[in-house]
Parts: structure tokens; C-alpha cells; sequence
């Protein structure tokens, strides 16, 4: 009984190791392109010609929780390199946090 409990309890914690680094996942990778006010257009970090992107319309607010290597939405440029965390509202991707990767 107690070898059968200590089975389920490695098995339990063998698949938490494994789920946990996939619940915090970014929901979109790339690079800023066409910053304005509120909102930027993410563009993928490699580009193959052969290939079509999807470049989704991002929009942030003073909401927005901003981690890496700037803390504020008013230090934003074209070309930084983010990961993103999105919730879709009102059909409109709204970045809920943004972890700036590169400047």
C-alpha cells in the first residue's frame, strides 16, 4: 500500500515538472513594427520568403503588465524583439503583459 502511494505521489510530481513550463508559455513571439499610441504590429523575429505570416495587431494599455529588460509601455520601440501574453477582447488582441527580450 504505502510502495503503491509513493508511485502515485513520483507520478503526480513527474507530471506537474512536465505541464508547469507549458501553462506560462507566451501566446506570441516577434518584433515590434508600426508602434503607435496604444496598439503595434508583431512581426515574426526570421522571415522566409516561401512563407505567409500571420501579423497580428497588438494593443496595450497602462493596464498592461511590462517585464525584461524595460519596465514601462512609454520605453517602447519599433524593432524590440517581445514575447507576448494576450487576451482577445472585443475581437482585439489586448496584451495583458509583455516581456521585452530585446532593445
Amino acid at each position: 500500500m504505502k510502495r503503491m502511494m509513493l508511485m502515485v505521489l513520483i507520478l503526480i510530481a513527474i507530471i506537474t515538472a512536465l505541464t508547469i513550463p507549458y501553462l506560462n508559455r507566451a501566446d506570441f513571439h516577434g518584433e515590434i513594427k508600426f508602434l503607435e499610441e496604444s496598439k503595434f504590429v508583431l512581426y515574426p523575429i526570421k522571415i522566409d520568403p516561401s512563407k505567409q505570416y500571420d501579423v497580428p495587431e497588438i494593443h496595450f494599455s497602462k493596464d498592461t503588465e511590462v517585464t525584461g529588460k524595460i519596465k514601462s509601455i512609454v520605453n517602447f520601440k519599433n524593432g524590440q524583439e517581445v514575447k507576448l501574453w494576450v487576451e482577445v477582447i472585443e475581437g482585439q488582441n489586448v496584451a495583458s503583459k509583455i516581456k521585452v527580450i530585446k532593445e
